[in-house]
């Protein structure tokens, strides 16, 4: 039996996308939008460093931005768009916390719960991208 050191199903890039974060809670667009940066992301969700204390399990609405996100999607997709504005909505669940008391803010590691599969899948193939040029570099 081979022990796993890393429990991740998913490859994780160290990036600092921006993130807007709000309560899922109805009505969403009602809920305090709170702007955050990730540490890392993966196909099975990200961390982010916020200044609100969360619960594990709380559940979130979040819009990472993401440039030339869309010459990711399978298929001819938004090919002709702008890089600007181009973002990631999900629900996501914090999954974990960890209080970072120097900077008297939290680390929440969110993991993904629904995510427009195309959208999935373009973050899925950035990611590999990214890692592959950070693989070759010298």
């Amino acid at each position: 039996m081979q022990h796993k050191t890393e429990k991740r199903d998913h490859q994780r890039l160290r990036k600092p996308f921006q993130v807007e974060i709000r309560q899922f809670a109805f009505p969403v667009q009602k809920q305090p939008v709170i702007e955050v940066h990730s540490v890392d992301i993966s196909g099975g969700g990200l961390l982010v460093h916020c200044s609100r204390k969360f619960t594990v399990g709380d559940k979130l609405h979040v819009t990472i931005y993401i440039p030339s996100l869309n010459k990711f999607h399978p298929g001819f997709f938004k090919v002709f768009e702008s890089d600007l504005g181009q973002s990631l909505t999900a629900v996501a669940e914090v999954a974990r916390i960890q209080e970072a008391v120097p900077q008297h803010d939290y680390a929440l590691g969110l993991r993904f719960l629904d995510v427009y599969e195309d959208d999935w899948k373009a973050l899925e193939n950035m990611i590999l991208k990214e890692l592959r040029k950070l693989n070759k570099a010298p």
